[in-house]
């Protein structure tokens, strides 16, 4: 039979029980059980050792979203260094993916708790030229694994490369040898082709071989020159009825009123046909402009005339203004016609005008309001007047 404890021994038992439990061992780590250890506060130093800017970076956990750019608005320069503060992270291994200003990218892991710093180089890079030998402007190039399905980012990323230069691709992550390329070009069919850019680093579109030429064009209208086309023409050909004028060869620019502006035309033949649209949707078209010995072509953006000299007096003033102005303008011609000599006349309006010829010896002789669209070219020489009329 048990026997009840007395006071004194209770009161002995338990501080024997305290004092035991005051020599027992903290758990494994050093914090007691049932306490959390604080995270601690992490930031990645970045180190740029590319020859790149630097545009995007993501910190994430395999499996889970990328989250937010860690640069924000910011980018980081080649041979810069940047802090990617990356708060009370728990885990470790992470995964850093990079992407460059080229669109290149890389992905790779890192321990955020071993190391504290992020370097990115050119390692493992490669580098793929492509050569623009057409005429048009390559807006965009996109690779991707010969019988893959996804093109991937744009190569070129935020550039283009105008008719007859160069741009170098480089790949980053992107081991695949056998590779299908898709060329997008500015108001040509885009091209698809096989390569293998291990064996040949190299990409050209086009041919070479066909003379690259360029041809100064000037707007003297007060309106934008928005498009530009130009039609090749072998010689002794005349042009077609619709014809395909090809891509628009001002690409992403226009000409500014009073400006002018280079293009490159690819052709074997040095006839072309030059077809001009301003921003007032006006056009206006060049016959049998010669490429092959430039002289700067000059667009008015306004209707046409042509003007033959049969006289034997010279002319040295030419006027021409739409029937409801009341001024007649300026001399439209810069030297004087002789005989047998011709110019080329502008005007903006309707197809209603009034002309005014002055010889050297002031005297004058006027057209008015004739029909410029029914009778774009007029010969002067005696009864001239009366011609024009019927």
């Amino acid at each position: 039979m048990l026997k009840s404890l007395s006071l004194s021994a209770l009161i002995v038992a338990g501080l024997m029980a305290g004092a035991g439990a005051q020599n027992l061992k903290p758990p494994a780590g050093g914090a007691p059980r049932g306490t959390q250890q604080p995270q601690q506060e992490r930031v990645l130093n970045l180190v740029n050792r590319s020859d790149t800017v630097l545009r995007q970076l993501y910190v994430f956990r395999q499996g889970a979203p990328e989250g937010p750019d860690r640069l924000g608005a910011d980018m980081v320069p080649a041979g810069a260094s940047y802090p990617i503060r990356l708060g009370r992270v728990a885990d470790c291994r992470l995964l850093v993916r990079a992407i460059w200003q080229d669109e290149s990218e890389e992905t790779r892991a890192i321990d955020v708790c071993a190391e504290r710093q992020l370097v990115l180089t050119d390692e493992g890079r490669r580098d793929v030229q492509v050569v623009n030998d057409t005429d048009a402007t390559l807006m965009q190039v996109f690779l991707m694994p010969r019988g893959g399905n996804d093109p991937g980012p744009d190569r070129l990323g935020a550039a283009m490369v105008p008719a007859g230069e160069n741009f170098r691709i480089r790949l980053r992550g992107f081991a695949a040898c056998e590779v299908t390329v898709r060329a997008a070009f500015a108001g040509l069919p885009a091209e698809t082709r096989d390569a293998n850019i291990c064996e040949q680093p190299r990409l050209a579109f086009g041919d070479p071989s066909i003379p690259l030429r360029e041809l100064q064009v000037v707007n003297r209208s007060s309106v934008v020159l928005q498009q530009l086309y130009a039609l090749p023409l072998a010689q002794g050909a005349t042009p077609p009825a619709a014809p395909n004028w090809g891509p628009d060869r001002l690409g992403a620019s226009v000409i500014g009123a009073g400006r002018d502006f280079p293009i490159r035309i690819r052709s074997g033949e040095c006839r072309v046909v030059l077809r001009a649209v301003f921003a007032n949707r006006r056009e206006e078209i060049r016959d049998n402009v010669n490429i092959c010995t430039p002289q700067p072509v000059v667009f008015q953006g306004s209707r046409r005339l042509a003007i033959g000299n049969l006289y034997e007096r010279p002319i040295t003033g030419i006027y021409l203004s739409p029937v409801e102005e009341r001024d007649w303008g300026n001399n439209q011609l810069s030297a004087p016609i002789s005989q047998n000599g011709t110019a080329e006349l502008g005007m903006e309006g309707g197809c209603r005008a009034d002309l005014r010829i002055v010889f050297d010896n002031e005297a004058a002789e006027e057209l008015r309001n004739f029909d410029m669209c029914r009778n774009p070219a007029i010969t002067l020489r005696p009864g001239w007047v009366t011609e024009a009329r019927q």
